[in-house]
């Protein structure tokens, strides 16, 4: 989006023309270095690596740390799984618990009343046994009524009668004999019944004990089921521990391998900054006369220079550069000429990015750049970008939250002297 700022910059920097020989002298810079990266190239055996042979290198690192990054991102999704499966079989354990706890109470109480239906039995055996004599001590009453009864009928009626006075008296006599007979047969027959009754009751208790036993055997049946499925997930909760130790061993080993792959990518970085220095310092200083723009068109300044709540880590920081908000893949511009030292992934959350070292400007100061997030990098690094000359597109890669590029300028080669864009770049 161009506005009037935009052409007052414009305005500024047009009063710095760059000199007839200025693209001579780059050309001659890039023929030198190229000249120089052959020559390493062709260096023999344990002597430094070519600017492309530290690319590869690079490439590899980086396929490196992609896979161990994948590896971090399985471990993480295996550890959670597991984490969610022990939390669901502690639920399953806790309501099997439950289950046991109201079991072992209705066991109890089974048992209680089986204990209660015996007590009840062994006293109806008590009362059996007692009828039971009782029938027999009226059995030997009544087996001596009848002997006394046979002693009458061989003499001792005769006796008798001779005592009676009148004929009431004899009728009286005999009646009474046969009321003696009829009731101890009647209670004979009571206490056969009596009996027969407490032997029916017997039966009952003990049909009845029977029953609880049953329901006893059923309910230690089904409470062995439950502590034995207890036992299979204690077993699978120790599983699911197991996993997410494994998981956690997982995750430290990509972690230290990523952190590894990172050191050897920053080493290749010095030493691809190294070549470039080294080429570079065979040649005069570069200079340039000032900064355009990297995009040509972008929506909004999304976040300025500056102190600041970071949105993905939530810190509160410095934000060392200007973000541009701009649609996915919009062509980002070298602000100015110079060799690429950098062109890669960053570690520190700049996601796929570019630095160019631009030299000394017209003020005295020497000048980097820094354009981070890109979705692709189009430049080369150690290789020499003119002004304007396509470096790359907009993304959101690394600690991003949305498509932007974010600039940064720096005075000096390194992070360490970033200002503030707008005081430099027209924007």
């Amino acid at each position: 989006m161009k506005t009037a700022k935009h052409a007052k910059h414009g305005a500024k920097h047009a009063k710095y023309p760059r000199p007839a020989g200025r693209l001579r002298r780059a050309v001659s810079l890039v023929t030198a270095v190229l000249c120089l990266f052959m020559a390493v190239s062709a260096a023999p055996v344990g002597e430094a690596a070519s600017v492309s042979d530290l690319q590869k290198k690079l490439e590899q690192i980086q396929s490196s740390m992609a896979q161990h990054r994948q590896e971090l991102a399985d471990a993480k999704k295996r550890e959670s799984a597991a984490a969610a499966l022990e939390a669901d079989l502690r639920e399953q354990v806790a309501v099997i618990q439950s289950q046991i706890e109201v079991l072992k109470g209705e066991i109890a109480q089974v048992q209680n009343a089986i204990g209660e239906k015996e007590r009840q039995i062994e006293a109806k055996q008590a009362e059996i046994a007692q009828k039971e004599l009782d029938i027999e001590n009226q059995w030997q009453d009544f087996k001596t009524f009848m002997g006394a009864m046979q002693e009458l009928r061989e003499g001792g009626s005769v006796a008798m009668l001779s005592a009676v006075t009148d004929l009431y008296q004899l009728l009286t006599f005999n009646e009474m004999m046969q009321d003696i007979s009829v009731k101890e047969t009647q209670m004979l027959d009571e206490l056969e019944a009596a009996k027969t009754e407490l032997e029916n009751d017997y039966k009952q208790l003990e049909s009845e004990r029977a029953a609880l036993q049953t329901q006893k055997a059923s309910l230690d049946a089904k409470n062995y089921q439950m502590q034995s499925k207890q036992s299979e997930l204690t077993a699978s909760i120790a599983q699911a521990q197991l996993s997410q130790d494994e998981a956690e061993a997982a995750q430290r080993q990509a972690q230290e391998a990523i952190e590894s792959d990172e050191m050897d990518y920053e080493a290749v970085q010095g030493q691809i900054q190294a070549i470039i220095s080294a080429a570079a310092s065979k040649q005069s200083e570069l200079s340039f006369t000032g900064f355009i723009c990297p995009l040509k068109t972008y929506s909004r300044i999304s976040s300025e220079y500056g102190y600041r709540v970071n949105p993905v880590s939530g810190v509160y920081k410095l934000h060392g550069g200007t973000d541009f908000a701009a649609p996915g893949g919009t062509p980002i511009y070298a602000a100015a000429g110079g060799y690429v030292s950098v062109a890669g992934w960053s570690t520190g959350g700049y996601g796929n990015y570019v630095v160019i070292y631009h030299g000394t400007m017209s003020d005295g100061k020497a000048y980097s750049t820094l354009y981070g997030h890109m979705s692709r990098i189009a430049a080369k690094q150690g290789t020499y970008v003119s002004q304007g000359e396509i470096i790359g597109y907009v993304g959101s890669t690394g600690n991003s939250t949305g498509n932007h590029l974010h600039l940064e300028v720096w005075q000096g080669k390194t992070n360490a002297g970033r200002v503030n864009p707008r005081d430099y770049v027209p924007i």
